[in-house]
């Protein structure tokens, strides 16, 4: 097949998305596909110097500075490129911003492409933190209390309980996230969750275990513990090698784990998720268990998390990307015969 990876984009997980969409592409390339990568952030008349970047290992860190400000809607010129060289499918590895929001998924059923993950409205509920966590509370499943905000010169810090967590209520990859365990000026950590979004949540914090269920094609793989270095899974423990530690399958009771699938699977439901994603939890005690939200594009590397889960279940990183693909190509076929 002619497979096209979108990977990298004008978002703060710019990075992150470059190394995804390689190890996608070598994964698919193992297979014997064709691949092409292209960033929606770059026009195309310099897409092969970019290319030439990614081949060379060579996509500078300040490329995401003089990205930032461009709106990822160049993609939409990049569509007649595309459909001229009649790919089969795109492989959707970017993180964030339009990519993750349902922008792009959207741009992609309009020029009527197949495309991986999840449909746009899924995409955008999922990535409003806020919103997911109120649709969660729908169907049964609890998440800490929270605020939402948009001006932090109105809020009465004294009314506020300590420990807690701000972050961005639209961003991944834990960009943006503080955890103030005791009472302190909150304005320098809101300063930095600004750079993020527009919008901060400012909720309750829950001591415990960080825990996430991947779900492939409706069905829960084997949970993963998470154990970061000093007890929070920050951007640096997250992609710092030796800085956290995973347990797969997570060392948790059979009640347990079928509570976390069953929620897991709540949310996956009631945000009408598709193809993959994985659902982040908190448990307190051993038995209480706080929802904190879903990732509809994942970091997929062979040592990511979820790909980690899948080789428990059986699944090697390039039979979990075929499989990926080809639901791609169902899901967009059952549409069609609609």
């Amino acid at each position: 097949m002619n497979l096209c990876i979108l990977l990298g984009g004008a978002s703060s997980e710019r990075n992150v998305s470059l190394a995804t969409g390689m190890a996608v592409g070598k994964a698919l390339e193992s297979l014997g596909h064709s691949v092409i990568y292209v960033d929606p952030s770059t026009p195309w008349d310099t897409m092969d110097s970019f290319r030439e970047s990614l081949e060379t290992s060579n996509v500078a860190d300040d490329h995401f500075e003089n990205m930032v400000t461009r709106d990822e809607s160049v993609f939409i010129e990049h569509i007649r490129e595309l459909k001229t060289m009649k790919i089969d499918v795109i492989f959707n590895a970017l993180h964030g911003g339009s990519g993750e929001n349902g922008i792009i998924p959207a741009v992609l059923e309009m020029a009527d492409i197949p495309y991986t993950g999840s449909g746009p409205l899924a995409s955008a509920l999922a990535m409003d933190k806020f919103l997911s966590k109120t649709l969660a509370k729908t169907v049964g499943v609890k998440s800490a209390d929270v605020i939402q905000i948009s001006d932090p010169e109105k809020i009465d810090q004294k009314s506020l309980q300590f420990p807690l967590v701000i972050k961005p209520n639209n961003a991944g990859s834990s960009v943006g996230l503080h955890v103030l365990m005791e009472p302190c000026d909150l304005k320098p950590f809101l300063k930095d969750a600004l750079k993020y979004d527009t919008t901060l949540l400012i909720e309750e914090y829950i001591p415990g275990q960080e825990l996430t269920v991947p779900i492939v094609g409706g069905i829960p793989f084997p949970l993963i513990e998470i154990v970061p270095e000093g007890g929070v899974y920050t951007f640096e423990t997250k992609y710092i090698s030796g800085k956290s530690h995973y347990l797969v399958p997570a060392p948790l009771s059979h009640v347990l784990t079928n509570q976390l699938k069953e929620q897991a699977l709540a949310v996956w439901n009631i945000l009408g998720l598709e193809s993959y994603a994985r659902i982040d939890f908190r448990v307190k005690d051993e038995k209480d268990i706080y929802f904190l939200e879903a990732n509809t594009l994942p970091g997929m590397t062979a040592t990511s998390l979820l790909p980690k889960s899948a080789k428990v279940h059986g699944m090697s990183f390039p039979e979990l990307i075929a499989w990926i693909v080809n639901d791609a190509l169902t899901r967009f076929h059952k549409k069609k015969l609609r």
